[in-house]
């Protein structure tokens, strides 16, 4: 009766860690990864998405200022835009710093509002050139913010999406490690049905990664989620329905793996 009861809750330990082990593996090869996220950046068109929103923004403010929209000609591009994101994400997963072109568009900008003075033969009073220079700060806040945000915040994020890779990459070898052992300790304490245990375990842990799926089927409005923009909530939606997608194929793979044992066992069992 021990015996059974021993064995009993080793096949629930091992549910747990398998599924944990797994659950942190899709983890590391999806959001904890920063080339899956730059993948799906590629992917949803995010960067001509932010260049167009970053643009429409630069020309509501221009309009208020009475100055021309020509001025915002070329002041960016949608690759210098790529660039930045990129380098804003390196950033966020521990490589490099952050490095914004904000000093090329103030450049270009105040030459592109030069050169419309000049074509006007128009001389700037004081209050006028401090009203320039509000403008132009306004115009390299509003592009920093469209790339990064919240700069002030992206330290705290870095350092806090580090320390999760690093915890998850150690949980996840953690995990697999016990989940071995408990499969070993199963194996010594009962040689005959230990094929059963652990195929019910492995099913049991399919089922728990399938239930994600059937949730988000049946009650989670994920594609109503609305986060700082539209661009970035694509992006968002697009990194759960991944991550749930995987946990749902490889819950299929293992309830499959665990059925197919489950039956030679049974099969075995009779004979």
């Amino acid at each position: 009766m021990a015996k059974k009861i021993v064995t009993y809750i080793l096949g629930f330990i091992l549910v747990i860690t398998l599924l944990i082990s797994i659950a942190l593996t899709i983890l590391n090869q999806t959001v904890l990864k920063k080339e899956f996220v730059i993948n799906l950046l590629e992917k949803n068109e995010y960067y001509s998405k932010i260049y167009a929103d970053i643009y429409d923004t630069f020309i509501n403010n221009t309009v208020q200022t009475g100055l021309d929209e020509s001025i915002l000609d070329g002041i960016i591009t949608e690759e210098q835009v790529k660039n930045d994101v990129n380098s804003f994400v390196n950033y966020l997963y521990g490589i490099g710093e952050i490095s914004i072109d904000t000093e090329g568009v103030k450049t270009r900008l105040e030459e592109n509002i030069n050169k419309e003075i000049e074509k006007n033969g128009k001389k700037l009073v004081q209050n006028e050139q401090e009203a320039i220079n509000r403008y132009v700060s306004k115009i390299v806040e509003i592009y920093e913010d469209g790339i990064t945000y919240a700069k002030s915040y992206a330290k705290t994020i870095s350092n806090i999406v580090q320390k999760v890779q690093k915890a998850s990459n150690i949980a996840q070898i953690v995990g697999y490690v016990a989940t071995f052992v408990i499969a070993l300790i199963l194996i010594t304490i009962n040689k005959l049905k230990v094929v059963k245990y652990i195929s019910v375990s492995i099913m049991s842990s399919g089922i728990l990664l399938i239930i994600p799926k059937i949730i988000e089927a049946s009650a989670m409005e994920i594609h109503n989620i609305l986060i700082l923009n539209l661009a970035f909530s694509e992006v968002l939606i697009n990194v759960i329905e991944t991550i749930i997608s995987s946990f749902m194929i490889t819950g299929i793979i293992l309830f499959v793996i665990g059925f197919v044992f489950s039956t030679i066992y049974a099969k075995v069992d009779k004979e």
